[in-house]
């Protein structure tokens, strides 16, 4: 089932008289503009268009698809009704027509139909919806050819392919020329990349983003999905973010090969990305916080280590003891100066820590505080990770115990660059500098040794 041609109109109609009314101001802002082919987007609340018109969230949540492309034309349609009612003052505004504006649709309503804290399913195939989770990779951004120009041989006519999204944007070649008055040739001449008519591009980016690790229950292991973000949206997030994306739930398989199974995948299409971890760091410190900061090391002034040792026991304290592993993990999450030497190259503050011990020894504990208490962090496991970085200073590795003897031999190849220091008769602590290459070097020597 599709939209009729009313349908659309109706939509289209309400989304506009919707802008006019609450978003008047920012399509203004964005018409100042000077660049005019850059993407702007419009930020819309769900809530308060639904409010407006009950009829038009249905059909939004029924048809995603077909529903976010009549919004971009309606959004466009009210820029130049905007533009028009500017000029026609006394005295008009420099304004310029955009032609590149983009509906973008958050603050779904809390339930659990619209909105997830965990990977959607194949049964979400089709729905828009609101995911969070943590970025934990970035591709680079690449120039994406979405449609193309054709004309007929025969009758001259010039129609648009569009790239098809379910089969990694590859276009699909028309049987038939499609001229309504009946021309029926198989013999087209592309057109796009001509003088005739240019190429269209976008910007095109690809993220992976991971479930939340608070809110997995004991013993899940995160689940990844990848995003996939256009024009306006892209780089608009890095490695470590708390995202959470508002986007439509869709499939995609690779072309078909006789005696290949299909591989489908499941992806989320991006329309707005909004970063939860910026709130964190633009917060402002009060006189309140300050004050309570400076009466408590006023009252440890004459002994600072008190001081220390109260907070290293409020460190972690679903684990009881390992104060001098708490002090380790405090002085990585607390970085320290970086430096330049004689030859100009920059050296980085922050240290790599390396907990070895037997199960049950609280590794994983110290892992989880750490990324619970950091604004950006990546928690991944051995069964998850690959040669790829995550885009991290500061690494904190947790090994066990099987090959105690190894981690001795490693220790005397690598002189000067690490020391472990015995905790108990199953734990151990490694600290090593995070000078680059270095930790990649002793997991490699790890490697070689338990082969």
């Amino acid at each position: 089932m599709v939209l009729s041609a009313d349908q659309v109109n109706l939509i289209g109609q309400v989304f506009e008289s919707y802008l006019l009314e609450h978003h008047r101001d920012d399509i203004l802002g964005i018409l100042r503009e000077a660049d005019e082919e850059a993407h702007y987007p419009v930020i819309v609340d769900a809530l308060t268009l639904f409010e407006t018109n009950m009829e038009i969230g249905e059909y939004f949540n029924a048809f995603p698809s077909e529903v976010l492309p009549v919004f971009d034309s309606a959004l466009r349609r009210a820029a130049l009704a905007a533009l028009q009612a500017a000029t026609t003052t006394a005295d008009p505004p420099q304004l310029s027509v955009k032609q590149n504006l983009h509906a973008r649709v958050s603050g779904l309503p809390i339930c659990p139909e619209l909105t997830r804290e965990h990977i959607p399913k194949t049964r979400d195939v089709g729905h828009f919806l609101s995911v969070t989770g943590t970025v934990i990779r970035t591709s680079l951004v690449k120039v994406l050819e979405f449609e193309r120009s054709y004309i007929c041989n025969k009758c001259k006519h010039v129609f648009v392919v569009k790239a098809d999204f379910e089969q990694y944007y590859a276009f699909c070649r028309p049987s038939a020329c499609l001229n309504e008055e009946g021309c029926n040739s198989t013999k087209f001449t592309c057109l796009s990349g001509t003088t005739s008519s240019p190429t269209s591009c976008r910007d095109y980016q690809e993220i992976k983003i991971q479930e939340q690790v608070q809110r997995l229950s004991v013993g899940s292991i995160p689940r990844c999905m990848v995003v996939v973000l256009e024009d306006d949206l892209v780089d608009s997030c890095k490695s470590g973010d708390d995202i959470t994306v508002y986007g439509v739930v869709m499939q995609r398989w690779k072309p078909f090969h006789e005696g290949a199974r299909c591989d489908l995948e499941l992806v989320l299409k991006a329309n707005y990305v909004k970063v939860n971890n910026e709130q964190l760091a633009g917060v402002v410190i009060d006189e309140e916080v300050r004050k309570e900061f400076e009466d408590f090391w006023g009252k440890h002034r004459n002994d600072p280590l008190a001081g220390r040792n109260e907070i290293l026991a409020s460190l972690c304290p679903q684990v009881f003891g390992l104060y001098l592993v708490k002090l380790a993990v405090a002085m990585v999450l607390a970085g320290g100066v970086q430096r330049t030497d004689a030859t100009g190259t920059r050296i980085r503050g922050e240290s790599h820590l390396l907990l070895v011990g037997d199960p049950g020894t609280g590794k994983s504990q110290f892992l989880k505080y750490a990324v619970k208490i950091m604004p950006r962090s990546v928690l991944t496991a051995g069964i998850g990770s690959t040669s790829a970085g995550t885009g991290t200073n500061t690494s904190l590795l947790l090994v066990g115990l099987e090959h105690m003897g190894i981690w001795a031999r490693l220790i005397l190849l690598l002189p000067g660059a690490c020391f472990a220091v015995h905790i108990s008769a199953k734990f151990y602590l490694v600290l090593c500098p995070s000078t680059d290459g270095l930790l990649k070097e002793f997991c490699e020597l790890y490697l070689e040794q338990l082969v």
